[in-house]
């Protein structure tokens, strides 16, 4: 091939590069795309955080820049379809806010509050075995350890004080994790194989879990939090009263009328890694 054939032929193929690149991304093949079920994804966000709101006590900023990603992929989409938008973008977009919604972290106030709570904790009587109470330890001291970060001689407090500012996003979402890993082995615990009533755990309700319910209501027994959960017997016991005490006799008199309510406990063992269903450590929000 002559040296002017080769030139010409070179100038023909970048002609021809410029003219593809010069196609808008949103080409006629685009626009068979359908987006509207990015349209329903978004709305969905969005209806789920207003009905929801701030029933579960996650990071605030979870909350807020969920509805932003959502309002985003709202208007991205409707952008692909007046042509000023590609399907690439929607698709990233939604990508973003998948990703972002489908994994909340728990507010950092509210995993030292059941910090406070796990520290408070005692292995009274050798109620928790070895194992447990050695793992309990560890998964607590994770959690103090990692909400402490930027706090020195931080020390939790019964309704929280730190604030989401204190931490970055990386250090809130390790103490998501501390926190999950701490609710595992405290619902391993104090919820499998319960008997509620059953506080002296000799696997029946009888006079002896009333006698010793009374003597704790009095003061003159001390229990673990499993025993508190187990002795904690009505739909309204936030602590363990004279009133759980007596709907215990009336069950064991077997009253018609008494019954035993497991409020507050994680019944499935596949729900112990993520359950915050647990009352005795997991405040209701």
């Amino acid at each position: 091939m002559s040296i002017k054939k080769r030139i010409c032929t070179l100038f023909i193929t970048l002609a021809l590069m410029l003219c593809m690149t010069s196609l808008p991304a949103f080409a006629a093949s685009d626009d068979t795309y359908d987006v509207y079920e990015y349209h329903l994804y978004a709305q969905r966000v969005i209806n789920n955080l207003m009905i929801v709101g701030e029933k579960k006590p996650y990071a605030l900023y979870y909350y807020s820049h969920s509805y932003e990603l959502a309002e985003e992929l709202d208007d991205v989409a409707y952008d692909y379809e007046d042509g000023k938008a590609t399907y690439i973008a929607v698709q990233n977009k939604y990508d973003e806010i998948k990703d972002f919604y489908e994994n909340p972290w728990i507010r950092p106030s509210y995993a030292e509050i059941t910090c406070n709570i796990a520290v408070h904790e005692k292995n009274y009587n050798n109620w928790y075995t070895e194992e447990q109470w050695n793992t309990f330890v560890e998964k607590r001291n994770n959690l103090l350890q990692a909400l402490s970060v930027n706090h020195p001689n931080f020390e939790p407090e019964r309704y929280g004080s730190v604030k989401e500012d204190d931490y970055t996003l990386a250090q809130q979402k390790y103490i998501d994790k501390c926190f999950f890993e701490l609710i595992y082995i405290y619902n391993e615990m104090t919820c499998k194989d319960i008997v509620m009533g059953d506080v002296n755990r000799d696997g029946t309700v009888d006079v002896a879990d009333v006698t010793l319910i009374q003597k704790y209501i009095a003061g003159e027994a001390e229990f673990t939090d499993a025993q508190k959960l187990r002795a904690r017997v009505n739909c309204d016991s936030y602590s363990v009263s004279i009133k759980d005490g007596t709907t215990v006799q009336k069950c064991i008199a077997g009253y018609t009328d008494a019954y035993f309510y497991p409020n507050g406990v994680v019944k499935n063992e596949r729900d112990f890694a993520t359950s915050l269903d647990n009352w005795q450590i997991c405040p209701q929000w």
